[in-house]
This record gives structure tokens, C-alpha cells and sequence, in this order.
């Protein structure tokens, strides 16, 4: 039964990714709590892998704790777009910061990109990542004129390839007449984020990486040259830390999670709709996101192509996922009135973390290692700053990142749990079309 179909199945928080039907998480006992490690690592989700995989390859003794089951935050739940783009366009940057600064930004967010394909050719991972292109829609005739405008700097300076297609031609990737047109960029990719987690997992375990689940760290403080974490399973020693919890930051280091504002994202699986309607709805085969702040996704899914995957309503914070599922099937039929009475299978929401300044940050507090803050490109800088977190720890990291160490701001009295997400969203929305 689907849930769209039956407004009063009550889904709330039990209603799994579609992503978990190919790569369910583990539910194993959870392993014994070292008495000592090199490095501890707070969260089990991309970053945290990658800097424990890199980390245990080097030597070093590397535990992972995760306060719940391993993956099953945002790194599982996310759209599986791996592109190049952050909040700040690069234009934007040019605008505010110079020319030297937009490009060395984007250079790296390039490398970042680079470091996802990098990372599963090296360790074999399975997860349906194609360079299938990105179509980014305008929702507005002045989108369509920004995102020529952008994408003609990123040209021009960074040798990025693009085309823009008009409202008229847009049919070729999106079969709509809800968008203005816009932009194709061809070597964009997507991937299975379920599939690349439990790739990751599984590499972090071949190098000798533990991954100590069912224990949530509660403090972290100094012991001598060291640190000691206190857990909901007793005290671990360890000479570094890296805490790597983005959305899910709190009570591990509360300094992290006063500079990272929480929010919610949400998806819908539809239910299998014939192979040749999703062929006309998406000729493409892209990864689509349209050009507002307040962002509306959608891709067929990669592992079966009569499944349409579309997300929405970032922000928003409602405890019943059928509500949103309604909703998304509403956005979704905006978009494609043929869907309306389409039914959803799966309905699911994620935890991200975006910072005041809309850019992501790697760096050092007291000692502390820190990975966080991804604004909407966690795929490719999760990557990138679990290969860079392990270089600094391992004090090998010889080109330091442009996201490092820089000023990371809060609020006066703001201690994380980011309720005003879904105001903030609206106001920083109201441009949107």
C-alpha cells in the first residue's frame, strides 16, 4: 500500500529510505568499547569513514563511534548528487571576494568532486555512481538569465562545460512546462548513497578500522597530550579526535554544534510507474534541481528506472513523514501533472547541517578536529574532508584546504537545535519562484 494513497497511514519515524531496500543497515550486536584508541572518531557517516579508512591505512588505530547504527543518518538518506556547486555561485564570491578567491573556492570543490570517483575506483565500490549530467531549472526568466550568467564565468575561469537550453528545448531533458529553461551541465554525476556508505563501511573495517556502534559520546575533554570521550557505554582514551556528526552534532562537543544550523530533508520514492512514462517525464536520465534557494529535486532512481525520486520542503520540521509525503506528491504533480495520482512507497527525511556564513568548514578547536557544515554538496565534501581531516591528523596534508581554520560565527545564545530553520527558510526563500 502506498502512503500517498492512503492519507491515514501513519509512517512517522519508522518509514525507511528507499535507498536501505538495497542497502539495509546493519542491526548487529554492538562491538566492546575500547579502552584506548589513536584516533577517535565521533559519527559513522561519510566523513568519518573516509578519515578512518585513510587513517587506519596509515597506521594508525582508528575507532569510529556512532551513537546509533552505522550510516543511519544523512549519508544513507541524501539525494546522491555529486556535483560542484555550493550556496555561494561563483559569481557571487567574484562579487564579494575577488577572482582569486571564487577560484581557488570552486578549484577545490572541483577536487572534492574528483575525490568521489578517486574513492570508488580505489576501493571498488559498487554504488551506481554514472556522470550522467545535471539539468538546473529557472524557475523564473530572471533565473534563466542568472544561471547563464554563472555558469559563463565558471566557463570562462574555470573551464567548466555547460549549455543552456530555452523554455521550448528544455523537453529534451524534462518534459514540463513548469520551468523557464536552463542549464546543462554535463559531467555531473549521481550515485546510490546507501550503496556508497556500506562501500565505505566496508573499507574502513578492511584497513582495521573499528566501527563501535550503539554508543553516543556525551563529552569530550582533555587527558594530558590526549583526550578521554565520555559514552553511554563508559570512557575511551584517545590521543586525537575528529568529530564528524554535521547535523547530528550536540552534546559531543557543543562548540561545533553552535555554529552548525540543523534542518531537515525530505524525499519520496514514487511507486514503480512504467518504464516508457518515466522515459517521457525525464528523457535526460540527469540529476535535476531547480535554481531557488528553497531547492525541488529529482532523479529516476539509479537502480530502477521505473521509480521516480524527488525531494523538497527543506526545513521544514513536521513529525509525521505521511504529511510530508502528501506534500512532496503535490510539488511532485506541479511538476508532472501525469503523477497526481501516482502513489509514494517510501517517504523519509535526513538531518544536514548547514553554517551561518553558508560554507563548509574543516578545522582544529582546542585540539579537536572538526568536519562539518556541508550546505547542500555533502556527497563530494564529505569525501573530500574525510581524505583531508585524516592528512591533518596525520600532519601530511601539504596543500591546507580554502575551508580550513577559517572565522566559523554563531549567535548570541544560539546553543544548535536551530528552530528557526523553517522562518529562515521562508524569508531566504521569498525571491523564489
Amino acid at each position: 500500500m502506498s502512503a500517498a494513497n492512503n492519507d491515514n497511514m501513519p509512517l512517522g519515524e519508522a518509514s525507511e529510505p528507499y535507498w536501505w531496500r538495497a542497502a539495509p543497515r546493519e542491526h548487529a550486536e554492538a562491538p566492546d568499547l575500547p579502552a584506548s584508541t589513536d584516533v577517535a572518531i565521533v559519527g559513522s557517516g561519510i566523513t568519518g569513514l573516509v578519515a578512518a579508512m585513510h587513517l587506519a591505512r596509515a597506521g594508525r588505530q582508528a575507532s569510529v563511534l556512532e551513537k546509533g547504527v552505522a550510516g543511519e543518518g544523512a549519508s544513507s538518506r541524501n539525494a546522491g548528487y555529486v556535483g560542484r556547486t555550493l550556496k555561494h555561485g561563483f559569481g557571487d564570491i567574484v562579487r564579494s571576494q575577488g577572482l582569486d578567491r571564487a577560484t581557488a573556492v570552486y578549484r577545490e570543490l572541483a577536487l572534492a568532486f574528483d575525490s568521489v570517483f578517486e574513492t570508488v575506483a580505489a576501493e571498488k565500490i559498487d554504488c551506481d555512481l554514472k556522470r550522467q549530467g545535471r539539468f538546473i531549472m529557472a524557475a523564473t526568466p530572471a533565473q534563466y538569465d542568472d544561471l547563464a550568467r554563472e555558469f559563463d564565468l565558471r566557463h570562462r575561469h574555470l573551464g567548466e562545460e555547460f549549455s543552456m537550453l530555452s523554455k521550448t528545448e528544455q523537453v529534451s531533458e524534462i518534459d514540463t512546462g513548469r520551468y523557464f529553461g536552463g542549464a546543462v551541465i554535463p559531467d555531473h554525476a549521481g550515485l546510490h548513497p546507501g550503496k556508497y556508505h556500506l562501500g565505505l563501511l566496508a573499507a574502513a573495517r578492511r584497513e582495521g578500522a573499528a566501527i563501535v556502534t550503539e554508543t553516543e559520546v556525551t563529552g569530550i575533554g582533555r587527558d594530558g597530550d590526549g583526550f578521554v570521550l565520555a559514552t553511554t557505554r563508559g570512557r575511551l582514551k584517545a590521543r586525537e579526535v575528529l568529530v564528524a556528526t554535521n547535523g547530528y552534532s550536540g552534546g559531543a562537543l557543543p562548540w561545533l554544534a553552535r555554529r552548525l544550523i540543523p534542518f531537515d530533508a525530505y524525499m519520496i520514492a514514487t511507486v514503480p510507474v512504467p518504464e516508457n512514462e518515466v522515459a517521457r517525464l525525464l528523457p535526460g536520465d540527469r540529476t535535476f534541481i531547480d535554481w531557488n534557494f528553497n531547492v525541488d529535486f529529482v532523479r529516476r532512481a539509479p537502480d530502477d528506472p521505473r521509480r521516480i525520486l524527488f525531494g523538497g520542503l527543506t526545513g521544514e520540521r513536521h513529525q509525521v513523514l505521511r504529511r510530508m509525503g502528501v506534500r512532496l506528491r503535490q510539488r511532485l504533480a506541479r511538476i508532472f501533472p501525469s503523477l497526481a495520482e501516482t502513489g509514494v512507497d517510501d517517504v523519509w527525511t535526513g538531518r544536514c547541517a548547514g553554517s551561518f556564513d553558508l560554507y563548509p568548514h574543516i578545522g582544529c578547536h582546542e585540539g579537536i578536529h572538526y568536519a562539518a557544515g556541508y550546505c547542500f554538496a555533502g556527497v563530494p565534501m564529505g569525501t573530500w574532508f574525510g581524505i583531508k581531516a585524516a592528512g591533518r591528523i596525520l600532519g601530511i596534508d601539504l596543500e591546507p584546504s580554502v575551508f580550513a581554520d577559517r572565522p566559523f560565527g554563531t549567535m548570541p545564545f544560539y546553543k544548535g537545535d536551530g528552530r528557526f530553520v523553517p522562518w529562515a527558510m521562508r524569508w531566504l526563500s521569498r525571491k523564489d519562484g
